[in-house]
């Protein structure tokens, strides 16, 4: 009787090890999950803040286009102001690229709520 008494205590000892090991295991992929979405979302933040910075650079080209005196002496059709857009939405995506105006820094910062 002491023999099979002692043996489930061991048994009942080793289950509840396993269980801590398990449940250790468990806690530590739920944080790295979160660790990793946290990680992805800051991601997808600093890829939207720079897509901003991309686009109020591009309104901006394109009304200190709109404040030039216009000339009749080049073709003003829709096709130039169609090649325009899409120049002015180039420059304004290598320029925000560059991260050298920190509007996109900023727009994050403000997001993230990180200082």
């Amino acid at each position: 009787m002491k023999i099979n008494s002692n043996l489930n205590l061991k048994q009942s000892q080793v289950n509840n090890t396993n269980l801590n090991e398990a449940e250790n295991k468990f806690k530590d992929l739920l944080e790295q999950e979160a660790s990793t979405k946290t990680d992805q979302k800051d991601e997808q933040l600093k890829a939207v803040s720079q897509e901003f910075e991309s686009i109020f650079l591009s309104m901006m080209f394109k009304q200190m286009r709109d404040a030039t005196l216009k000339s009749d002496l080049l073709d003003s059709g829709l096709s130039r102001e169609v090649f325009e857009d899409m120049y002015y939405d180039q420059i304004a995506e290598d320029a925000a690229s560059r991260e050298q105006l920190g509007i996109a820094e900023a727009v994050y910062q403000q997001l993230s709520n990180n200082s």
